[in-house]
């Protein structure tokens, strides 16, 4: 209770308790020897706008107990009249509510806060896009949604564990909310997908915002002792140019995500309306794939490859086809990155080496000279730790030598993990493998690491034969290639030879094989069968 002047004239037991203070130490004195500097001023405005005219008071004040400690009460404050109506006194009825607060703030939490980061959730993250979607309709202004998701985050998990796969998400959900400016809403929208919310910003700068996060996220760190480098893709939607609710901007944002993995990943696009019908195939696609081996939509396609010395048929390349029952067949360049996002890749690369396993043993029982056959691999079966164990057992299984199957990766998978790869190209030498590295030269092209791999062949991308004939920097590059693998004991094969100039020309060069249309286009398995046959009546086979 206080006098008029607010001065304190008594404090019960439980003020002491609550408090700290004993009842000596604040008679006398104003409550302000409470405060704590956290409760808003506007609370006080109002207190004191009400208690001078008589009025009551209800509210929340944070204050300081004695010790230091910070505590929140629910006040209620009334004023006293004598019997001529005049106010004399003040009382104050508080009730410790800090446990209630903090209890509150923890339910709280868990509702709209993700545990693993700290930031918003999807709950949260929807309705504060619905909140900043009315301001900006009521404003007539633009909200942006920023979609982003980690690119190959799923090998993470694969190869350094779940803990690894944890640091590496609250790591890049810091990253996003340092590199964002402090009033945009950031989320972690769903496993390793992140979500910000950008008002009243143009299309060029909300880009800005997106590549310069982008490179934020693509920084090397260090988890568990490996220094990881997760790039990753970014998805931009516009209301109301292209979407008018919460949920619908969010999915269109997501859609120009996926758009961005299905053209290489590690970029950011813009929502277009046809992006809608061309992620919805995709998404069809992506299940279609789960079950297309078991369904028999899968098949494989050999090319025949060349000696351009002799002539003699070398070998072939296996090319997976989908004959799709509705689009029929489907594009590997549209299929492939699909089945690599949704994971059912690797189980598509082993039926891949068991189907051309078994085909060379039904040429073997035909009678066809032993061939080799080159197998692609993708980043994701590479990485596996006991890759080359289980393509082994494979082999064992169908009784066909290693020695038949010439490993093809890409440079980009090469490189990706220079050390790991070593140790892998190097195991499968040692079981019998041959090992191509394809598309040599359209990426990095490290030299210091190509030295050290055991490779057997350099296939030279189409894009330096494609324009051979017309484009003398092309004859430098293909011919620099050659001399380079040569040099490293590598032999060379060139791809996507369309005329006979270019066979002419690669030979020029010193080139060991090539393959491609004029040739032989890829052949289904009799039509490949007749095709060495006629192969062996005019050049014998090498």
């Amino acid at each position: 209770m206080t006098d008029i002047d607010a001065s304190i004239v008594y404090v019960n037991k439980a003020f002491n308790e609550v408090s700290g203070y004993g009842a000596q130490e604040v008679l006398g004195r104003n409550p302000r020897v409470l405060q704590s500097g956290l409760t808003p001023q506007t609370t006080y405005a109002d207190m004191w706008t009400k208690l001078p005219r008589g009025l009551p008071w209800q509210g929340e004040l944070i204050n300081r107990r004695k010790n230091g400690q910070v505590y929140t009460e629910n006040a209620s404050l009334y004023p006293v009249r004598d019997v001529f109506g005049e106010v004399t006194h003040y009382v104050a009825h508080m009730e410790d509510i800090t446990q209630r607060r903090e209890a509150e703030e923890r339910i709280r939490a868990l509702s709209n806060y993700d545990t693993l980061t700290g930031l918003l959730n999807k709950k949260a993250f929807d309705e504060q896009l619905t909140q900043a979607i009315d301001r900006a309709d009521a404003s007539h202004e633009r909200v942006s949604v920023l979609w982003f998701d980690l690119d190959n985050f799923k090998l993470v998990n694969e190869t350094l564990g779940h803990a690894a796969g944890d640091e590496l998400l609250l790591e890049m959900g810091n990253r996003l909310r340092a590199c964002l400016a402090p009033h945009i809403p950031v989320a972690r929208y769903s496993g390793d997908a992140f979500t910000a919310i950008v008002p009243l910003a143009d299309q060029a700068a909300v880009a800005l915002l997106a590549q310069d996060a982008l490179a934020q996220l693509q920084t090397t760190l260090q988890i568990h002792g490996h220094a990881v480098s997760v790039s990753a893709s970014a998805g931009i939607a516009v209301y109301p140019d292209d979407a008018r609710t919460a949920s619908t901007l969010a999915s269109a944002a997501e859609v120009a995500m996926y758009r961005v993995k299905q053209d290489g990943r590690n970029g950011l696009r813009f929502f277009a309306p046809e992006m809608q019908a061309h992620t919805q195939r995709s998404l069809e696609l992506a299940a279609g794939l789960k079950d297309a081996a078991h369904r028999g939509e899968l098949f494989l396609v050999f090319q025949p490859q060349r000696k351009l010395g002799s002539g003699a048929l070398a070998g072939a390349e296996a090319l997976l086809r989908w004959r799709h029952p509705r689009w029929g067949l489907v594009s590997p360049a549209e299929f492939i990155p699909i089945a690599e996002q949704s994971g059912s890749i690797v189980a598509i690369d082993f039926w891949v080496v068991e189907q051309v396993a078994q085909q060379l043993r039904a040429w073997d029982a035909a009678g066809l000279p032993p061939l080799v056959v080159a197998v692609n691999v993708s980043a994701a079966q590479f990485a596996r730790p006991h890759f080359v164990e289980e393509l082994v057992r494979i082999l064992q299984r169908m009784d066909v030598s290693p020695q038949r199957i010439e490993v093809e990766l890409t440079e980009a998978v090469a490189l990706k993990n220079p050390e790991q790869a070593e140790t892998t190209i190097r195991r499968l030498h040692e079981v019998g493998f041959r090992v191509a590295l394809d598309d040599f030269g359209t990426g990095y092209s490290s030299m210091s690491y190509l030295k050290r791999y055991a490779i057997d062949k350099l296939k030279i991308d189409q894009s330096f034969v494609r324009e051979l004939a017309h484009q003398a920097s092309d004859q430098a590059i293909v011919t620099a290639i050659i001399k380079m693998a040569h040099s490293l004991r590598m032999a060379t094969i060139a791809e996507g030879v369309e005329t006979a100039e270019q066979a002419a020309l690669l030979q020029a060069c010193g080139c060991d094989e090539m393959q491609g249309y004029w040739y032989s286009r890829p052949l289904e398995p009799v039509a490949f069968e007749a095709f060495v046959r006629n192969a062996q009546a005019g050049v014998e086979l090498a």
